[in-house]
């Protein structure tokens, strides 16, 4: 009985086994099965050498390719050699000829007959250098994308100014998109996808809320020569231009602004760092902030945090400079008001416009005052020089004083104080004086030693 049900199984094995070869297939064939393909070529009845040897032509071609990448309104010529493209075709080779090759004889027959049936798709796995594919994609953020700008109203004449759309390119599909193009042969060029992003007030925001007077303004000036300095100021008076801050709610200049990274737009210039000038990605922020703190004290909100700098500024005057650091130091006010209240932040030829404004004029007038100033000398630092002879002095930096001063903010109504508060006593370091004196020897001494 055990016989005859064995015979019986391996009779139906082989009427299967004639019915699928019936198909042109053989189970024993060494060649690639019909279906299998590699990134859309078609390998069938190619021998395990005949694979490697088409990838290995397909990948020299590719490795000379150089695609069209468009972005916006701009384009770029990118070569594979660029971003160290590469791919595996020995993984591949072997995944597409060993297909239909392993397991039971019934699962060979299945994945073959579903591979001649439907395909099966053997993708060309890539490797590159990340690094260098973030920095391209990096330059082509920086020259499509821009920030939305939000409706506001002009602090020079009280007109309404509308919003406009930014542009975002789409990050996340871009990496993808260029490796996609240069791993294919026909493929020459690729666009990536540009989104609009709408801005988060429009005029019939303001309009709706009825915002109209100005409270409080401020203006600084800066020097439009400096490129990267005036970009950081331009940026950062974007981000608060239009913002809407409704009763009770706190603002928070970091929050508002953000980080200060490359990769956000900002550029690299020179700021204020432990009482020194040096080189930083943001260089420039700090104007924003110190010439809104003073809109925000004209318009009489209150200061929730406030830092000074750790010397003078002159866009500003002592006790009036608000410092930021993001993550470290920032700048907060409330809305103090029962109603709401837009920034505006404008800029025209190296002067940085910002004002406040709300449902009615302000009944109150407000005067800001400094006291109680007092110079703080600078220290004198000595330092030997090789250079200079032996009593001779040079002045390497003169030095600058310090100052201690006191800043009050005055509400006035109809002529008459109605508040005097303290708003800060702050202190800005001295720079010390540094004298270089000299210590080489004239030549006549060292003669006279000899």
């Amino acid at each position: 009985m055990k016989n005859w049900r064995l015979t019986i199984v391996f009779l139906l094995i082989i009427c299967c086994g004639i019915v699928f070869f019936a198909g042109g297939t053989s189970l024993f064939s060494s060649r690639v099965y019909a279906g299998v393909t590699v990134d859309g070529v078609s390998l069938e009845g190619c021998s395990r050498e005949d694979v490697q040897q088409l990838l290995a032509v397909w990948r020299q071609e590719l490795l000379q390719k150089k695609i069209k990448v468009y972005y916006g309104e701009n384009s770029f010529d990118l070569a594979a050699r660029q971003i160290d493209l590469d791919w595996d075709i020995a993984a591949a080779a072997d995944e597409a000829w060993n297909y239909g090759r392993d397991g039971g004889l019934w699962t060979r027959m299945k994945k073959i007959y579903q591979a001649r049936e439907e395909g099966y798709h053997v993708t060309l796995r890539v490797q590159y250098n990340k690094d260098k594919l973030d920095r391209y994609i990096t330059k082509w953020r920086q020259a499509v994308e821009r920030e939305p700008r939000n409706a506001a109203i002009s602090v020079q004449n009280g007109t309404v100014l509308p919003q406009e759309q930014g542009m975002r390119l789409a990050v996340e599909t871009a990496g993808p998109a260029v490796l996609k193009a240069l791993s294919a042969v026909d493929v020459p060029a690729v666009i990536l996808p540009v989104v609009t992003v709408p801005p988060e007030v429009t005029v019939q925001d303001v309009a709706a809320r009825g915002i109209g007077d100005l409270w409080g303004s401020y203006i600084t000036e800066f020097n439009e020569d400096d490129a990267n300095r005036s970009a950081n100021i331009i940026l950062a008076a974007n981000k608060i231009n239009g913002k809407i801050l409704e009763p009770g709610a706190v603002f928070s200049f970091n929050e508002v602004v953000g980080p200060r990274e490359k990769e956000y737009g900002f550029k690299e210039a020179m700021e204020l760092v432990d009482g020194e000038l040096v080189p930083g990605v943001g260089g420039g922020i700090c104007q924003v902030s110190s010439t809104l703190y003073n809109a925000v004290l004209l318009s009489n909100l209150t200061i929730v945090e406030r830092y000074n700098h750790s010397k003078a500024l002159g866009y500003v005057p002592l006790g009036r400079d608000a410092t930021v650091v993001y993550g470290l130091l920032d700048f907060k006010f409330a809305n103090n008001t029962g109603e709401p209240v837009l920034i505006t932040a404008e800029i025209y030829r190296g002067r940085l416009s910002i004002g406040l404004f709300g449902r009615e004029k302000m009944k109150e007038a407000v005067k800001i005052i400094s006291t109680d100033k007092k110079a703080i000398l600078p220290a004198e630092v000595r330092k030997e020089d090789q250079t200079l002879y032996l009593g001779e002095t040079e002045v390497e930096k003169p030095g600058k004083p310090g100052y201690e001063i006191t800043t009050l903010r005055i509400v006035e109504s109809e002529g008459q104080e109605i508040k005097r508060e303290v708003l800060a006593k702050d202190r800005y370091l001295p720079e010390d004086k540094i004298i270089k004196m000299g210590t080489r020897m004239p030549p006549f001494a060292r003669a006279g030693g000899e």
